[in-house]
Formats: structure tokens, sequence, C-alpha cells
């Protein structure tokens, strides 16, 4: 028992050995700048369920259409211990990986359009206003507060994994935990429906030295907590604010923004939902997820009843084994909720501290104004998460302009949306493509340099094995 938790919560300082060897570039190594980040491990068997473990009479559940669910308390290291079949994957080159940026790069292209479009039929085709005029008449005491939000959003973002890092393996680990943070967010902006933050994250955490199972649950134990804060949040501001699209002066846009939204939010909910069904009443949810697999198979959605029923369980199985890792520590888990919840609520703030920092919102609407640019912005965020474009852009920057004429409009709306998207979003791929390409240079650097070393070197054994002249003369 003792050696395998010393395996279970192996960590960079513990296990040097071959398999720990620390990840050579930290943020972007020579395949991560060369791949998809979702080529590395599939999302739908990765990330959202958890890897086939076998059964104690070793089937795989993913082959049993009737396996069952069983609440069993789960220790620390038992938990673990799921996890660590997990199979972690090392990225896989493609000559076709350019595409992605292609197409990036174009549907960024595209939302900013949008944004200069709306503006510019808006306002009959009169000059919407530059920049700097914008900025003169803004309120730059409000941009301290803004300031403060944003490093709050990443600071709490950050410290999520410090805590997790914390739980599962006993140290804090800061600069790792930042390093992960980022890896996600960028990865998750450069896929479809966020699907490549997560499998890179892991995939890092396991090239620095940490056990497959530590990688995997510090990854899922995140996504778990962060969603249930994040849906929860969202439902209440749109449930709490139904009206708030009434004052949209396009009601057709007003009707499309709030139909599609809680479509979205529908969507989202139901993988918490199924959680939430599988850990109060375990056999009704069984046998309803067993019921729609078996109709998604009659109506040709789903292809495989059995493999798809096993990734269902699995996924809980993840849950409940994250739930059991965190709630060893509760003060430990408690400082997670309140971070997820925090960071939640400062990022549907942040459109309005943009807006007031633009002088857009008056001072004087108060904190009713804060609510209802909170509540606009979930519907917003809930009805762009279909959209299967990197970042959800194109869709994002349309939908979000049309959102937020209900509280402003003109210039100051385009400049503010436009400085919104590029501190949550833009920055994010600059900075990302940034240290691409500085990974990119600096391995042809240190090729060449080692390609002159060699040469060097084998001329220096030349030289060394090569006879002099008067050794090659005969004695006389």
């Amino acid at each position: 028992m003792k050696d395998n938790e010393k395996q279970l919560n192996t960590s960079p300082e513990d296990n040097r050995g071959e398999k720990s060897a620390p990840f050579e570039n930290d943020l972007t190594s020579e395949s991560v700048a060369e791949t998809e980040a979702e080529t590395l491990i599939q999302p739908e068997t990765q990330i959202a369920q958890p890897v086939n473990v076998q059964s104690e009479g070793g089937e795989n559940p993913e082959n049993k259409t009737s396996a069952s669910f069983e609440r069993k308390k789960l220790s620390k290291e038992e938990a673990l211990k799921q996890f660590e079949n997990r199979k972690i994957e090392a990225p896989k080159k493609s000559k076709w990986s350019w595409v992605s940026y292609v197409v990036l790069i174009g549907v960024i292209a595209l939302g900013i359009w949008f944004i200069f479009k709306d503006v510019s039929d808006n306002m009959g085709g009169e000059n919407a206003g530059s920049f700097v005029d914008v900025v003169k008449g803004g309120d730059w005491r409000f941009a301290l507060v803004t300031l403060a939000v944003l490093a709050g959003i990443i600071f709490c973002d950050w410290f999520k994994y410090v805590v997790i890092m914390k739980t599962t393996t006993g140290k804090c680990n800061f600069k790792t935990s930042s390093k992960v943070a980022f890896l996600g967010k960028y990865y998750d902006n450069i896929t479809p429906f966020a699907a490549g933050g997560q499998p890179m994250q892991i995939y890092y955490l396991h090239k620095k030295g940490f056990s497959g199972g530590v990688s995997s649950a510090v990854v899922l134990i995140k996504y778990f907590v962060n969603m249930f804060c994040w849906l929860l949040c969202a439902l209440l501001l749109m449930a709490c604010n139904i009206g708030v699209l009434s004052q949209i002066a396009d009601q057709t846009w007003a009707q499309v923004i709030k139909i599609v939204g809680w479509i979205g939010l529908a969507l989202n909910l139901l993988l918490p939902t199924m959680i939430v069904l599988f850990a109060v009443l375990p056999r009704f949810a069984n046998a309803c997820t067993s019921g729609l697999v078996g109709l998604g198979t009659k109506i040709k959605i789903v292809k495989d009843k059995d493999k798809t029923m096993g990734k269902a369980l699995n996924t809980v199985n993840d849950f409940r084994s994250s739930i059991a890792i965190m709630s060893k520590k509760p003060l430990n888990f408690l400082a997670l909720i309140a971070l997820c919840f925090a960071e939640v609520l400062l990022t549907f703030a942040f459109p309005y501290c943009i807006l007031r920092m633009f002088s857009a919102i008056g001072a004087e609407q108060g904190f009713g104004m804060l609510i209802q640019v909170m509540a606009l912005y979930a519907f917003v965020q809930q009805s762009v998460a279909i959209i299967p474009t990197p970042g959800n852009s194109g869709a994002m920057e349309k939908v979000i302009m049309e959102a937020l004429s209900a509280v402003a409009g003109g210039a100051v709306l385009m400049w503010s949306v436009l400085t919104w998207r590029m501190v949550v979003y833009y920055i994010y791929i600059v900075i990302g493509i940034c240290l691409t390409l500085y990974e990119m240079f600096r391995k042809i650097y240190r090729k060449n340099k080692a390609k002159k070393l060699a040469a060097q070197s084998r001329q220096s054994e030349n030289l060394v094995q090569s006879p002099s002249e008067d050794d090659e003369k005969p004695l006389t």
C-alpha cells in the first residue's frame, strides 16, 4: 500500500527518473508548435469522459450495457488510481496544422469586421469616431477598477490550480500552476468548443514529471468544479433577468439571443444534471441514460450503444473521484469553490467595467446596471456556446454587439467591445503565437549549434587519429 501511495503522489521533486524528465520547453515544445491540441487526446474520451478502467472480471465497462453506477466511498489513493489508467499520448505531427491557424485568423477578422459594420450601419455611414476620442472621454479613475478586476480573473484562474496541486501532491507548485493556466487558456481559444486546453494541460503536467493520475486529476477536478459554478451563475442571472433582452432595439435579435441562449444553457446542463442524478438516484439515472442511448442508436445518432453507455458511466466515476480527492481537504475544497465562483462573477462583470471605463454607462445607474450587463453577457455566452469556431469568434463579436446595444451604442460600444475582446481573447492568441515562433527559432538555433559542435568534434577526432609525417617516415 505504501508503494502505491508513493507512486500515486509522485511529483517532479520526488521523481527524477527517465519517465519523469521535465518538459524541456516550459510553455510550448517542438511538437506543440506544429500540431493541433485536439490531436493529443480525443476530448470526448479523455476529457469529459474518463479512461476505460478494467473491472474486476477483466471486462471493460464500455462493453457492458448493463453496467451500473455504485455509490462507494473512495479514499484519495483509490480515486487517484482510477485516474492513473488514463492514456496520455504525445502530440502527433500533422502537415495540415497550418490550416487551423488560417481558419483562426479568418474568424477573428470576421468578428472584427462585424463590430465595425454594426457601428457603421447604426450611424448611417457617419464617422464613428477614433479610439483616441473615446479614450479622452473615458473615466480613467474607473480604469484602475477594470485593471483590478482583470488581475482578479487571472489570479483566480491561476490559484485554482495551486489549490488542487497542493491537495493532490502536497506541494503548491506556483510556477507550474501558472503555466498550466496559460496553456489551458491558449489552447481553449484556438480549438473549436474549447476542446484543446485540457488535453494539453494533462500532457504538459505529465511531461513535467507528474504521474498520469495526478496530471489527469488536477485538470479534471478544476473542470468539474468550474463547470458547476459557471452554469449555476449563468442560470441564476438568466432566470432572474428574463426581461433584460427587451431593451435591445432590434427585437429580432433579442428573440434569437433568448431562444438560442436557453438552448445553449440546456445543452450545457446535460452533463451536470446527469452527474447529480447518478449521485442521488443512481438506478433511475442509469435507466434514463440507457434509454436515451438506446434511442440515439435507433435514430442513428449513436453508433456504438455499449461504448457510449460506458463513457457516460465513466464520466460519473471521474466526477466521484474528483470529489473524493478534494473532500479529504475540506478547506482546500471550499477555497477552490470560492475561487471558481469569484472568477466566474468577475468574468461576467468585466464587460461592465470596460463600458464604465469608456463612459458608455453613467455612474448614476448604479448596481442594477451591473446586474443587467452581467445577465446580457450570460445570455450571449450561452447562445454562442454551440458555435464550432475557435473561441466562438465571429459569432461572439456579432452577438455581444447586439446584446450590449441595450445599454450603449455608437463608437463607444464598438471600441469597448474591441478592447474587451482583445483583453480576454486576442491577447492570448498573440502571446501564444509569439511563444510558438520563439520556440521554433530557438529550435533552429539549437539544431544549427549542435551541428557545428558535432563537426568540430569530428575534426578534433580526425586530428588525433591521423599520424604525423615524422611517424610515417621509415627508419633508416
